[in-house]
């Protein structure tokens, strides 16, 4: 069936309405598919994280590599990686809040069910093998060069602050296993001028290690929290430093991570497109050519010169 004839016949199917919304998660089956929540209207405070004092991140991190365990719902069955995560971007009218789930497959297919706010609404979205115009995400992790280039790409810099926030990005989409999670430790630990802050609390009451990068002269903050067991992250921050200390200007929490057979809803199978759709392919001037070692061997002085 032709992209064409394939569309046509999807635009005809009535896609069922998203899953009943729940108020609050299962505690009893904490690696089920979650469905996203209406958002609170008292999450709104922008300040930023208070950390301890910092110290050079690269032990910490290799230490965290060398000893992290397995996340819970690592081994939950299923083709489908769904991960929920809870974003708020700061603007200067208003707050925006996005409860996200969304399903991803490493053949670029998926689902999204989203609510939004303010004037809160259900959102909801699928692509087709192929079809997300994110290519490739879970080979973002078979070599350390892979993960840097991918997470530049959804960060669109190449810094050491960029690279925070596009491992972040990169866990909104697709939650690593035990030794992806190792390999992504030691691409930080491999980064200039991060600093470890122990013992950091993220907005759902968890604690973690904070990881920073700081750009702009010391005026932009970027935070991730790992969990000090297993190196999952929970949580990122962008921040800006004001007269009135660190304010928050995105703020994520990454929440369920596990994995199922099926999206929310799946197209008929003689409806499906036999060649995947092309969705468009993101391009960034300063990625470098990527090698298929498997291998830490950034060289810290060539690849982060912009950091010094």
């Amino acid at each position: 069936m032709s992209t064409v004839a394939w569309l046509a016949a999807v635009t005809a199917v009535v896609i069922p309405p998203p899953p009943a919304l729940t108020r609050r998660a299962d505690l009893h089956a904490p690696c089920a598919v979650p469905n996203p929540i209406p958002t609170p209207t008292s999450s709104t405070q922008s300040g930023g994280i208070q950390m301890p004092p910092g110290r050079p991140a690269r032990p910490v991190l290799l230490d965290l590599a060398r000893r992290l365990g397995a996340d819970r719902c690592d081994a939950t069955p299923g083709r489908f990686a769904v991960v929920r995560h809870h974003l708020w971007r700061y603007e200067a009218s208003n707050t925006r809040q996005h409860d996200v789930v969304r399903w991803y497959a490493d053949d670029d297919s998926g689902a999204e069910l989203a609510i939004h706010s303010p004037n809160p609404q259900v959102a909801k979205d699928w692509w087709q093998p192929g079809g997300l115009r994110l290519q490739d995400l879970t080979k973002a992790y078979t070599s350390c060069e892979r993960l840097i280039s991918q997470a530049q790409m959804q960060s669109w810099g190449d810094d050491p602050a960029a690279l925070i926030e596009g491992v972040a990005a990169l866990g909104m989409w697709y939650s690593p296993n035990r030794q992806q999670r190792q390999l992504a430790a030691r691409v930080l630990a491999d980064t200039p001028g991060l600093t470890a802050h122990d013992t950091v609390a993220d907005r759902a009451g968890r604690f973690g290690i904070g990881i920073a990068a700081f750009s702009d002269q010391g005026r932009s903050r970027h935070l991730l929290i790992l969990d000090r067991a297993t190196g999952q992250i929970l949580a990122y921050e962008a921040a800006a430093l004001t007269t009135n200390g660190w304010r928050a200007q995105m703020y994520l929490l990454l929440l369920t991570r596990t994995h199922a057979p099926r999206r929310w809803w799946e197209p008929p199978t003689q409806q499906q497109s036999t060649e995947p759709l092309q969705g468009p392919l993101y391009a960034h001037a300063g990625i470098w050519p990527v090698g298929d070692d498997t291998s830490c061997t950034t060289d810290r002085t060539t690849r982060w010169s912009a950091a010094r």
